[in-house]
């Protein structure tokens, strides 16, 4: 119902505003490739294409122009909103930005206005290309390829998908069951279909073999309940064993445990022992580690990590110092990290929209900041 409702507020410009829709028509609906998807044609004919004009009676819509409409947004619209209200919008410009699935821009919507802010992550060589990207940054080679065939209908050749160890982090590296030290990787990462070889052996598995399996693993995680910290930690130990210790299903566990530990029952900061905010501190840099090799400079995933990071780095400050661990040049030392990963989060989340969870929390860094006077 409401890809229609989107689908014809598009129409009516045509009307109502023709300069707007000379504008969404200068986007492109890649026709020819979703003809050759048979289902999502048929889906759009039938929810969207028919009900306009057979339902509703917009019969001076044709049919080609209302798939077409379909096609610009599903090709180009952004997600707006927060949950649970979201939605899809079509911007003037902002539809032009290249994919990368190492991104050097991030982009905001308004909470009320949905005005769209792009913003560089990072500093931009003159004549390099601005990049957003379409998929999920912790995310492996194989399934962001995947999902930006069935979503947006091309398969990703950047870099990083270009390169089996994704920049060195071994997001999709799976152990060997061969030699058991080296870990399996795509011999070539642009073909789905590609076998994969050990490091350090001779050791190669189909594509379909590592398919199943990280099918399998993906069940597991999506199994657990949102809120199961035990639940987390198990498939960390149990999994350990068979992925990296960056694979992204992996990491996908330890994003989770990053933001429960201090913020649930019985994981509140007051009640975790010296061990599992040791534990909550490792966890973050093993995050930021990957991240700041995926999506550097002033990512929103970084800037909430490091928020995450200084909770367990002045608690165990100050618990150290009191108990005569360390003296108070150390102290300082430490605090001063803490202020480091405050004033970093602060101006990253800062640039969010305000009334948004991020925009709360780079508030949150400034008052611990400010609470924390001068060292």
């Amino acid at each position: 119902m409401y890809e229609a409702i989107l689908t014809l507020r598009c129409m009516l410009l045509k009307t109502v505003d023709p300069a707007r829709y000379r504008g969404i028509q200068e986007m492109d609906p890649l026709n020819t490739i979703r003809q050759d998807i048979p289902k999502l044609w048929k889906r759009n004919q039938k929810e969207i294409v028919s009900r306009i004009r057979d339902d509703w009676g917009f019969t001076e819509f044709s049919e080609q122009e209302l798939h077409t409409v379909c096609g610009v947004i599903e090709v180009n619209a952004f997600e707006v909103g927060q949950e649970p209200v979201k939605a899809r919008a079509l911007f003037p410009e902002a539809y032009l930005l290249m994919h990368d699935c190492t991104p050097n821009t991030g982009h905001t919507d308004a909470p009320r206005t949905h005005l769209l802010t792009v913003r560089t992550l990072r500093e931009v060589k003159a004549g390099e290309p601005l990049t957003l990207t379409y998929a999920y940054i912790l995310q492996g080679t194989l399934k962001r390829r995947q999902h930006l065939s069935e979503e947006k209908f091309f398969w990703c050749s950047c870099a990083r998908c270009r390169d089996p160890t994704e920049f060195g982090t071994n997001c999709s590296a799976v152990r060997c069951t061969k030699c058991h030290r080296g870990y399996l990787l795509p011999m070539k990462p642009l073909e789905q279909e590609s076998d994969w070889k050990c490091t350090l052996c001779p050791a190669t598995v189909s594509s379909q073999t590592i398919g199943v399996l990280l099918e399998r693993l993906s069940k597991r995680l999506d199994s657990i309940d949102g809120n199961d910290v035990e639940g987390y930690e198990q498939f960390l130990q149990t999994y350990g064993a068979v992925l990296h210790d960056n694979h992204y299903l992996l990491l996908s566990a330890k994003h989770s445990l990053c933001e429960l530990y201090g913020k649930i029952d019985g994981y509140l900061i007051p009640e975790l022992s010296p061990e599992q905010l040791k534990r909550k501190e490792t966890i973050c840099r093993d995050l930021l580690e990957v991240v700041d090799q995926l999506e550097p400079g002033l990512s929103r995933l970084r800037g909430t990590i490091m928020y995450e990071l200084h909770v367990p780095l002045m608690i165990e400050a100050g618990q150290l110092f009191q108990g005569g661990a360390i003296q108070r040049t150390e102290l300082r030392h430490r605090l001063k990290e803490v202020q480091r990963l405050l004033r970093e989060s602060e101006r990253i989340l800062a640039m969010e929209p305000e009334g948004s969870p991020e925009y709360g929390i780079a508030v949150a860094a400034r008052d611990a900041l400010k609470n924390m006077g001068a060292i």
